[in-house]
């Protein structure tokens, strides 16, 4: 604008349109400078200049596509590992629990002196906690398990939950629609007969449809649906369906040895977990006092008291209910994010190792911009721009690997990891993930400083490169290869020790023949024929166990089924339940004075069905149902109590003795006694890396045959079948389906699958972590490989010429070879020594991740040591055949 008006005002003394522009032109001065002068004026220079270098940047990548290709690539993989990874840990770990201040949520247990692992609390506890504690605003009840419900015509099984109305409270949980339970609607000896559904069956069983006030059939029973929870409201990440009302019947409320019930409480505002674990020390050590009780071997004197008192000891504890839903699963889930750490740390590696061969082919080019009168700063700006448009690019293929990786690793492993269901590549993971692309970026351009220095510059314009093994570049590439190689071997000495522990566990005797077994689970409905106490509980009555005895007589007259059983606990897949015990001619000298025992409730043929031998006496017979109770034990509970003794004919008693019930003239109740008649062989009950603990079998059938005791109040009503057969699978689950059909047209039949595949699934976790260990560990090899190739390549190519006039004077073509091959073998015998050092440094953080294997393992280590040693032979291979061709003549004509 300024330009045309002066042209106009010289036009208009006389002068020429071309003299005038000429004129004009003089007295502005240089355009294109003023230009710029204003853009920095206006702060724009900065945005051109970037505009400027990426669009130079982008030229520049495009002339060498092979190094872009391979840079992008190989930080593409490194950035998709950590993506992956990364988004398991935000949805598993870092991610908040879906309750309002989910921090102050506390999952209460209580320890037993000599139990191995935490158990529930009874009901009596559970009242008295609520009337004692002060550092809880809210505590809350509940049990977890299955139903059947009918959705329509459809019959589904589906995952139920008991809960009381404080247990809602504590959770701060709403409904989507309708209402939650009262406080006159749980807690009561008789609830009513209503029901909460969760958001997904609402969706999926019923299609979305109103549902409030709807009547469904739930368990047999009609339950009028009140509510539907929001969407994802959950319950220790079991993916609840339905919520029930959690009622108490008098004799519940008494019953202090049936520990059956899972509490979680909140934290008041103003007191930390801290201070409500001093609350809790100090309640245990009073508890006898406050609930006016007197210590002693009955039901009304098993009270809350320190463990330090021995085998009495009985202790309340807590942890945060975000650690109790993980479980053991953090330290794995961190280990894996280290190993993909290292991954990355190879892959940028690499990528700087790229970025120092390219930078070695452009210092003429940055000499003659050096010398047409670039800065060292423009220079490195460029450098970085290039730099940082590889990482980000590498960034958005990471990003979309691991979307379907990540996608797969669901799909594959629903219930591999807790809160698995939460893991997604999110838009906070997409954020990191670039952040740690550009950073890498930035790093990885620093590269050129070497070539930016002036003297370099006018050495450039002087004469060839002819490089100097002897160079800091060249040292500097040397040390990024040993350090490629170390940071493999830490990463494969890691999944080399998990493949290890995968291996020791799928060889453990399980105690049982798993070949050939198939197996279902089942939940038959309430009957009018049962007894009114077995309905609210939840124990097989007499009618129930008749009509399992039906469909197991069903499915033994199916032609290729040799065997087939019933049992509450799956053998691997298994809840932990206990009842405290009293044994007589306990042989134990110290010890509590009714341990808790935990208890197999099966069905006849059960140990010829599940090819558990029978080591002294007998199996249960059709007759014992009728003559008393009989017991068979495993073979470490008769060890433990009775060694020295003949099992056989022993007796014990499930409840600890006579239920005192406190009241004038209340008379105690009477548990019977159980007498052994067999010992059989050690079985693994809860995974397959837990030894067996003492357990008793009792049949299901001489329990129900004289009504439910009071030590079996929360026995489940779902039970798994088993049969031993020569079927395949496809063949007899039809068959299954008919059987259960003739004998229950609406059960469903649940988890139809080989003892082999629920083998599989107790070790799905250690199978997981060693997979993907050894998926990064391939990678890291693979990426190592690279370096190491890359390195003699460049090298071979940089010596030619040295490499031709030897040639030419006579030295042998396999000595050439020889001596390439021996120096990249020394980078990787440095590399394997340092990273050897420390994976044993490192390996103590991943000792509780491994079973039957020491982090010093020898043979892994040196099975790791020659695998890598062997990777880096065939790396150096080509580059090495490649200088041992060489043609002298055609080198020295060149030159």
């Amino acid at each position: 604008m300024h330009l045309e008006l002066r042209e106009r005002q010289l036009r208009a003394t006389g002068l020429s349109p071309e003299e005038a522009r000429a004129a004009a032109r003089r007295r502005f001065g240089n355009v294109p400078r003023l230009r710029e002068d204003s853009a920095d004026a206006w702060g724009w220079r900065l945005v051109t200049d970037l505009g400027r270098d990426v669009h130079h940047g982008l030229r520049a990548l495009r002339r060498a596509p092979v190094f872009a290709a391979a840079a992008i690539l190989t930080l593409g993989l490194g950035i998709a590992a950590n993506t992956a990874i990364f988004s398991v840990v935000s949805g598993v770990l870092l991610q908040p629990l879906a309750y309002p201040r989910p921090e102050q949520l506390m999952y209460l247990t209580t320890q037993q002196w000599g139990a191995p692992r935490p158990s529930t609390v009874s009901v009596a506890e559970y009242l008295e906690f609520r009337q004692f504690n002060r550092s809880f605003a809210d505590v809350g009840a509940f049990r977890t398990g299955e139903t059947n419900l009918m959705a329509g015509d459809r019959a589904l099984r589906v995952r139920s939950a008991t809960v009381d109305t404080p247990l809602l409270k504590a959770l701060g949980v709403q409904p989507a629609q309708g209402r939650l339970f009262t406080g006159d609607e749980t807690g009561v000896a008789a609830p009513p007969p209503v029901a909460l559904i969760s958001h997904e069956l609402w969706q999926v069983g019923f299609g979305g449809q109103p549902v409030v006030g709807r009547t469904i059939d739930v368990g047999g029973q009609r339950l009028e649906i009140i509510g539907v929870m929001s969407r994802g409201m959950d319950l220790m990440d079991t993916r609840m369906d339905v919520w029930l009302p959690l009622g108490f019947t008098d004799t519940q409320r008494l019953a202090r040895l049936n520990h059956g019930l899972s509490l979680i409480g909140r934290l008041r505002n103003d007191v930390t977990p801290a201070m409500a674990q001093t609350e809790l020390t100090a309640l245990t050590e009073n508890w006898a006092a406050r609930a006016g009780i007197t210590p002693g071997a009955g039901h009304a004197g098993h009270v809350f008291q320190p463990l330090a008192k021995g085998p009495d000891g009985h202790a309340l504890g807590m942890t945060s209910l975000a650690d109790q839903i993980l479980g053991g699963a953090g330290q794995a889930i961190w280990m894996l994010q280290a190993a993909v750490g290292l991954v990355l740390l190879i892959a940028g590696v690499n990528v700087a190792n790229l970025m120092l061969a390219r930078a070695e082919t452009r210092r003429r080019e940055f000499a003659v911009l050096t010398a047409l009168g670039a800065g060292r700063g423009r220079l490195i700006r460029k450098a970085m721009t290039e730099s940082v448009i590889l990482s980000v690019a590498g960034g958005a293929v990471g990003v979309l690997i691991a979307r379907a990786g990540v996608e797969a690793l669901v799909r594959t492993f629903p219930d591999a990891l807790p809160r698995i269901g939460e893991v997604a590549v999110d838009l906070r993971v997409t954020l990191i993930a670039f952040a740690v692309a550009v950073v890498c970026g930035m790093l990885f351009g620093l590269a050129s400083l070497f070539h930016t220095r002036r003297d370099a510059m006018g050495d450039a314009l002087k004469s060839a490169q002819r490089g100097s093994t002897g160079t800091t570049r060249h040292q500097l590439r040397r040390a990024l290869v040993v350090a490629e190689v170390a940071l493999a071997v830490i990463v494969v000495v890691g999944a080399g020790l998990l493949l290890r522990t995968v291996y020791n566990l799928t060889a453990i005797d399980t105690g049982f023949d798993r070949s050939r077994l198939v197996t279902f689970s089942l939940t038959l409905p309430v009957s009018s024929a049962e007894q009114p106490v077995a309905n609210q509980n939840g124990v097989p009555s007499r009618d129930r166990a008749r009509r399992y005895q039906r469909i197991l007589d069903d499915l033994r007259a199916v032609p290729g089924v040799t065997a087939a059983t019933a049992t509450t606990g799956l053998p691997l897949d298994r809840p932990v339940e206990r009842s405290q015990t009293e044994i007589a001619n306990n042989t134990v000298a110290f010890g509590p004075p009714n341990p808790p025992l935990p208890y197999q409730r099966v069905m006849s043929n059960y140990f010829e069905t599940m090819g558990i031998p029978i080591l002294q006496g007998r199996d249960f017979q059709a007759a014992d149902v009728a003559s008393g109770r009989m017991a068979i034990v495993n073979e470490t509970l008769a060890r433990t109590y009775w060694a020295g003794l003949n099992p056989i004919g022993q007796r014990l008693r499930p409840g600890g003795g006579d239920i005192i019930v406190p009241g004038p003239g209340a008379a105690p109740f009477a548990n019977p006694w159980f007498t052994v008649i067999g010992v059989v062989k050690d079985v693994r009950q809860w995974s397959v890396d837990e030894p067996a603990s003492p357990e008793v079998y009792v049949l299901v059938d001489q329990i129900a045959a004289d009504g439910p005791a009071i030590w079996v109040a929360y026995s489940p009503m779902t039970m798994n079948v088993v049969t031993r057969t020569t079927l395949p699978m496809a063949t007899l689950a039809p068959m299954i389906a008919q059987a259960v059909r003739r004998v229950e047209p609406t059960v469903p039949v649940a988890r139809a699958r080989e003892m082999d595949d629920v083998f599989n699934e107790s070790i799905q976790r250690p199978r997981l972590l060693a997979q993907l260990l050894m998926l990064f560990s391939v990678l890291a090899l693979l990426l190592a490989a690279i370096g190491t190739y890359g390195l003699l390549a460049y090298m071979v190519a940089e010596r030619r010429l040295e490499i031709g006039i030897r040639i030419a004077l006579g030295a042998a073509r396999s000595s050439v070879f020889g001596q390439v091959v021996a120096h990249g073998l020394k980078l990787t015998v440095a590399g394997v020594g340092v990273g050897l050092a420390a994976a044993l440094a490192l390996n103590r953080l991943i000792e509780s991740l491994l079973f039957g294997v020491e982090t010093t393992d020898a043979p892994t280590l040196a099975m790791v040591a020659a695998t890598i040693t062997f990777v880096a032979v065939v790396a150096c291979a080509l580059p090495a055949w490649r200088a041992s061709r060489v043609s002298a003549n055609v080198v020295l004509r060149e030159d």
